[in-house]
Order: structure tokens, then C-alpha cells, then sequence
């Protein structure tokens, strides 16, 4: 029984990942392939401004997704939630 607990949780994690990625790429007019960049940690935490920005906990891991004309870069956390994020914020080693 568990098995099943296991694989709908999954399913259930995929399908919030899809709504997530459908909503980046309408907000954020993307149309590219999506391709991580770099993992970063978050150095500090950031609550979000506005519902573009990520909100991050310092020692959060991060996916880079593409780096903007300004000082943020698009990011996506582990539940598959994409934002702005301030490079300052980031520790890229």
C-alpha cells in the first residue's frame, strides 16, 4: 500500500512542477528550453516583493535557469517554483 502513497505524492509533486513551469513562461514571456545553468545556494534569506521574485532561505539550493540584463538571474527552487533572485543573494561556488 505504501508503493501507491509513494508514486501518487510523485504524481501530485509533477503536476504542481507543471503548473509552476506553465505559469513561469507565461509571466516571464519564456519560450526558450529550459536548461539549469549553475546550482547556487541562497546566502541569505529574501522574502519575495512581488510574485515574480523567489522567495529564498538562507542555504537553499537553486537552479539557475538564465541570467537577466540587470542584477538578478531566474531561478528555480527544489519544489519547482521559478523567480527573480538578486545575484548579491547567491553564493555561486
Amino acid at each position: 500500500r505504501s508503493i501507491f502513497k509513494v508514486k501518487k505524492s510523485n504524481e501530485g509533486k509533477s503536476k504542481k512542477m507543471e503548473k509552476e513551469e506553465k505559469f513561469f513562461r507565461e509571466t516571464f514571456m519564456y519560450d526558450k528550453e529550459i536548461n539549469v545553468i549553475n546550482r547556487v545556494t541562497a546566502e541569505c534569506s529574501v522574502p519575495s516583493k512581488r510574485r515574480v521574485d523567489l522567495p529564498v532561505t538562507a542555504g537553499e539550493q537553486l537552479d539557475v535557469i538564465d541570467v537577466t540584463e540587470g542584477n538578478a538571474v531566474i531561478c528555480r527552487n527544489l519544489e519547482g517554483r521559478y523567480g527573480y533572485v538578486l545575484v548579491e543573494h547567491l553564493n555561486f561556488r
